[in-house]
């Protein structure tokens, strides 16, 4: 079995890694904080390490590799920092979460408790798909998303990249959302947004 590396500590790590033991595909775990002050710290019974702690080259036979943060951009900025090849890294699948054997998934993404993937739903990489999440049939994401517990994805609409859904928000079927939109909990989206850099909340979405 592999030891699977974990970037980053924060309360994010706690759900990866828990999903993580669960899976039983890793014998060790290794925590790495970015921000490492000499802690004697542990998690869910695993020890954190500095990031001198990660090897510069990971031997895929051996290591895993999982991003643990929850902040889009941030999670972002660590897969470039690093320079891992996209195969080091894995998906983190929690087994009481649902992937339709017709869904085509990507690497670096999260799937919590009863999260549930369509049919034909297509995700890139480096998502989070939280807890009781709902990606309805032909749903299609990209790269760097945030979808918080109870959001809910209606059949066909299309997320670009580095978009946050907040919790139990509802995007109605067909919609399209352009990169770097915030979406506010609660939120209802009956409109495609095509702007970038937006915040929306409301019933329905209003831009603030």
């Amino acid at each position: 079995m592999k030891t699977l590396f974990i970037i980053g500590s924060g309360g994010h790590t706690r759900s990866v890694l828990s999903a993580a033991k669960l899976m039983n595909r890793w014998n060790k775990f290794k925590i790495i904080d970015l921000n490492f002050k000499n802690q004697s710290e542990n998690i869910l019974g695993v020890k954190v390490f500095p990031v001198e702690e990660l090897p510069k080259t990971l031997n895929l036979v051996k290591h895993d590799l999982f991003i643990s943060i929850g902040d889009n951009k941030k999670r972002g900025e660590i897969f470039t920092k690093f320079k891992f090849n996209i195969s080091s890294y894995t998906n983190i699948i929690h087994p009481k979460a649902y992937i339709d054997n017709h869904a085509k998934i990507g690497l670096g993404n999260y799937f919590g408790q009863f999260s549930n993937i369509g049919s034909e739903v297509e995700i890139g990489n480096f998502n989070i798909v939280n807890t009781n999440s709902n990606l309805e049939h032909e749903v299609k994401i990209g790269n760097f998303n945030h979808l918080a517990p109870s959001s809910c994805i209606c059949g066909r609409s299309r997320l670009s990249n580095n978009i946050f859904v907040g919790c139990n928000s509802v995007i109605i079927e067909k919609i399209n959302i352009a990169e770097n939109n915030f979406i506010g909990a609660g939120t209802v989206v009956i409109k495609s947004i095509s702007k970038e850099n937006g915040k929306y909340i409301g019933v329905p979405a209003k831009e603030i």
